[in-house]
């Protein structure tokens, strides 16, 4: 189970079995409690991990009533490579928001794998470019769109694997404030102006995307 976890993970996509059975080997096991936190930001990074099971949250304060969720993350998922990296702190603090299971690799063999396994290395920095260009857009969102804007691109993210017909998302008014990086109050105006325009379809915490194109104009996707 875990070896298969390790190949769903983008960055170890394409290794082979010999280099997953070294991750496996200096990796160690760790649970963790829903709503318990994996780390805060600003502590000093010491570990980077990879999500075996459960569902982790990314997230940082912009306030005293703002908070900003970057990520959820599933199984095959990782984190914590940023401050590993060069970064010393965490940039973000991490959550389980359910029952999780992580593994969990040190610092220093961490440093060992990257200096001693060069496709690991290739697909790392791909992977962090990747979150780079993401975190760059959502700045970019931040700056000039407007809430309803955000929202909408914010949908568009958290529908990206989910494969159903209509897109149906579990999700609270809190937390989509929270990946909007706003309050509750704004969200629920504009989470109102996208169900008048048929656009998504909202009740009771499920959210159903009825007009994918409609939702991508509004985000300022187009037909991208």
């Amino acid at each position: 189970m875990v070896y298969k976890a390790l190949k769903k993970v983008s960055f170890l996509k394409g290794l082979v079995q010999k280099d997953i059975g070294q991750i496996l080997s200096i990796a160690k096991h760790k649970k963790f409690k829903a709503g318990e936190i994996i780390f805060h930001k600003s502590e000093i990074g010491n570990h980077f991990f990879i999500v075996k099971s459960g569902k982790i949250k990314i997230f940082t304060f912009l306030g005293p009533e703002k908070k900003k969720t970057f990520a959820f993350l599933s199984r095959g998922d990782m984190f914590g490579e940023m401050s590993l990296l060069g970064g010393k702190t965490r940039s973000a603090s991490a959550q389980a928001i359910e029952n999780t299971e992580l593994l969990v690799i040190s610092k220093k063999n961490f440093r060992d794998l990257i200096m001693s396994n060069p496709d690991f290395t290739f697909k790392l920095l791909n992977t962090v470019v990747e979150r780079l260009n993401k975190a760059n857009k959502e700045i970019e969102s931040m700056l000039f769109h407007n809430i309803l804007g955000r929202l909408a691109d914010s949908i568009i993210e958290l529908s990206k694997n989910n494969h159903s017909t209509p897109v149906c998302l579990k999700i609270d008014q809190n937390e989509l404030a929270e990946c909007v990086g706003t309050t509750r109050v704004p969200v629920c105006r504009a989470i109102n102006i996208l169900k008048r325009s048929k656009t998504i379809e909202y009740k009771r915490g499920e959210l159903k995307i009825m007009d994918m194109q409609r939702l991508k104009s509004i985000a300022g996707s187009g037909n991208n």
